[in-house]
C-alpha cells in the first residue's frame, strides 16, 4: 500500500533504528540515491557521514582491529542516521542487517561490470594521490600525510573488501594495479552475489539509479515525489579529475614558490656581496 510522503515521513520518525541498508559498492550510484533518499524524508549516512561526526577515527580503529562494526554501528544510529550507502558501510552490511534484520536493503548496480571497474578505477587514481609521499624527495610524506583525517581514510580504504570479500587490506583500492583487467569487475560481481545470497528476496531490490524513483518507491511503499530523480555529477569522473588536479596543486604548487623565493634571496644575496666588494 502507497502511503503520502507526510504519513511516511512519520514511518522513519523512529529513533535508535536503521530502515534502510543500500549494500552497493561505491561508484554505483551511491550519491544520486542519497540525495533521492533525502527527498523521501530519510537521513542517509553516505560514505562515512561526509565527515559531520567525526566518525573517521572510530572506522579507522575497525580498519586496525581496535574496535567492533557493532561501535561503529553505534555511532551511525546515535547520530540520527536511518539508512547508510557506500563503502565502508557495505562492507559491513551483513553486521547491520544482523542487528536491524527487518532493514530494507537497496542493491545498487552499474550498467556492467565493466561499467564499474572503469569507474572504480578513476576514483582511486584520483585518491592516491593524498597518500603518495612527497615524490621530490620520496621518504618525506606530502602534504596530506600530515593531516589525521588523511591517515585515517588511507586505513579506511585499506579495510574496504577485507570483510566478506576477504580480500587482503588494500587489495580492492591500491593493489588492482598489480591484477589483471577485469580483476575489479570480478569483485564487484562477487560483492553482489554476496548480497543476494545473505538478503531475503522479499527484503531486497537490485536498483540501478537510471530506473528513476517508481522501483525505489514502490520498494519503500512511498508516493513518487513531484520532481526529477536526483543524478548527481559531484563525483562524476570530470569532478575526480578535476579533484586529482587540485590535489597535486596542493602537495606541488608551492614548490616553484619557494624555488623562486630561494633564487631571488640568492641573486640578491649575491649582489649584496659585490656591493659590499666593491666598497671595501
Amino acid at each position: 500500500m502507497m502511503v503520502s510522503t507526510l504519513e511516511y515521513s512519520a514511518t522513519l520518525a523512529r529513533p535508535g533504528s536503521i530502515h534502510l541498508i543500500c549494500a552497493g559498492l561505491g561508484r554505483t550510484g551511491t550519491l544520486s540515491l542519497t540525495e533521492a533518499l533525502e527527498i523521501l524524508q530519510y537521513n542517509p549516512y553516505h560514505y562515512i557521514g561526509d565527515f559531520k561526526h567525526g566518525h573517521a577515527s572510530t572506522w579507522a580503529d575497525l580498519a586496525d582491529g581496535k574496535c567492533s562494526a557493532d561501535d561503529v554501528v553505534d555511532l551511525i544510529v546515535r547520530d540520527g542516521y536511518d539508512a547508510v550507502l557506500e563503502n565502508p558501510t557495505c562492507d559491513i552490511y551483513r553486521d547491520i542487517l544482523k542487528r536491524f534484520p527487518e532493514a530494507k536493503v537497496v542493491l545498487t548496480v552499474r550498467d556492467s561490470p565493466e561499467k564499474f571497474e572503469a569507474s572504480w578505477k578513476t576514483l582511486f587514481e584520483t585518491m592516491v594521490v593524498t597518500e603518495e609521499p612527497f615524490k621530490l624527495w620520496p621518504w618525506y610524506p606530502s602534504f596530506f600525510g600530515w593531516i589525521p583525517l588523511f591517515r585515517q581514510l588511507k586505513k579506511i580504504r585499506y579495510f574496504m573488501g577485507t570483510t566478506h570479500l576477504k580480500l587482503e587490506p588494500g587489495s580492492l583500492t591500491h593493489g588492482w594495479r598489480q591484477k589483471p583487467s577485469g580483476w575489479i569487475a570480478d569483485q564487484y560481481v562477487r560483492h553482489n552475489q554476496d548480497v543476494i545470497d545473505h538478503v531475503p528476496s522479499d527484503q531486497l531490490l537490485i536498483f540501478n539509479v537510471k530506473e528513476g524513483w517508481k522501483p525505489l518507491c514502490d520498494f519503500l511503499g512511498c508516493e513518487v515525489p513531484n520532481q526529477e530523480f536526483p543524478h548527481s555529477k559531484v563525483n562524476d569522473a570530470r569532478a575526480l579529475k578535476r579533484m586529482r588536479t587540485f590535489f597535486l596543486i596542493v602537495i606541488y604548487g608551492w614548490v616553484p614558490a619557494v624555488a623562486a623565493t630561494a633564487v631571488g634571496t640568492f641573486l640578491a644575496g649575491r649582489r649584496m656581496m659585490l656591493q659590499d666588494h666593491k666598497r671595501a
